[in-house]
């Protein structure tokens, strides 16, 4: 269990992953026969979902109905256990019609906004580790076809012995900061006037702070004098982590990579203040869902 400063979706699951029991085929057979175990549903990495008064929350199914939606060979996750010790599984299924009427498979990052931070924190590994295993059903050493084994949570090579892991790949996610303005960029693509935090992935062999400076100068041609952590955040699109820092800067000359961002402006604080409130005229800032949204929240009320 994490410590209760970290203010980001999907962490503090309220699971226990109980990793020991993701070897143990006994355990993890009787599991899913308890009447208290339940069964998640994901297709094409969309979890099965109910909307009712305007509330929306994970389809969760007894454990005894995987046998109705699923063959026997459906991957299964393990997902963890909860307070009461009730056994919590994702699995991917094939056909949503045999679901149809019970709810609808929606996209995870649309319901970020929507859903508990419980349910974020259940959600989001399962969505991940899906996505992996949608991606990963060959050996990396010798082409050969992979089992998955230890409850979803790893792939055996029969051929060669070869053990592949769900992979993370880790982010930097920066705000850029000059006395009392911040720096925040703009992507083409994104909904007109939204603006957002710096980021760029660690290149092996580089420090956190290192990928910060070289990110920063790359994207927006600023030199870091001074790196602040402030959080992580998993974030499985497809499986991210998000490593949150705020970082100041030798000037505001800014030179932006057009390349990676259509363009990017400078914000005072009260400006920023704005845009987590969603009032400022012209611009708004990520949802509170993304850790962007919290870099600039802390940088704003500082």
């Amino acid at each position: 269990m994490l410590s209760p400063h970290n203010p980001n979706a999907f962490t503090r699951s309220p699971l226990d992953r109980a990793g020991h029991h993701r070897r143990d085929k006994a355990w993890l057979g009787a599991a899913l026969e308890a009447e208290t175990t339940l069964l998640i549903p994901f297709h094409q990495q969309r979890p099965l979902v109910t909307e009712e008064g305007g509330v929306v929350s994970p389809g969760w199914l007894g454990a005894h109905a995987r046998m109705r939606i699923a063959p026997p060979d459906a991957r299964l996750l393990f997902l963890g256990l909860d307070d009461a010790g009730a056994a919590h599984f994702a699995i991917d299924i094939d056909d949503a019609a045999k679901l149809e009427g019970l709810g609808r498979f929606d996209d995870l990052r649309a319901l970020g906004p929507r859903l508990s931070p419980d349910d974020l924190a259940i959600l989001g590994p399962a969505k991940s580790v899906f996505e992996w295993h949608a991606r990963n059903g060959y050996c990396a050493n010798c082409g050969g076809p992979t089992l998955v084994v230890e409850a979803g949570w790893k792939r055996e090579c029969p051929a060669c012995s070869g053990e592949h892991f769900p992979r993370v790949d880790p982010v930097c996610i920066m705000v850029p900061t000059f006395g009392d303005r911040c720096l925040l960029g703009r992507q083409k693509l994104w909904p007109r006037g939204m603006h957002s935090a710096l980021a760029g992935f660690i290149e092996p062999g580089e420090a956190i702070e290192e990928a910060v400076a070289r990110e920063t100068l790359e994207e927006a041609g600023l030199i870091v004098s001074h790196v602040r952590m402030h959080s992580t955040q998993p974030w499985p699109f497809p499986h991210s982590l998000m490593i949150g820092v705020l970082c100041e800067v030798e000037h505001d000359r800014e030179t932006i990579d057009t390349t990676e961002l259509e363009s990017g402006r400078w914000f005072t604080r009260a400006e920023a203040g704005l845009l987590i409130a969603g009032k400022h005229p012209e611009a708004f800032a990520p949802p509170p869902f993304a850790i962007a949204h919290q870099l600039l929240k802390t940088w704003a009320e500082e």
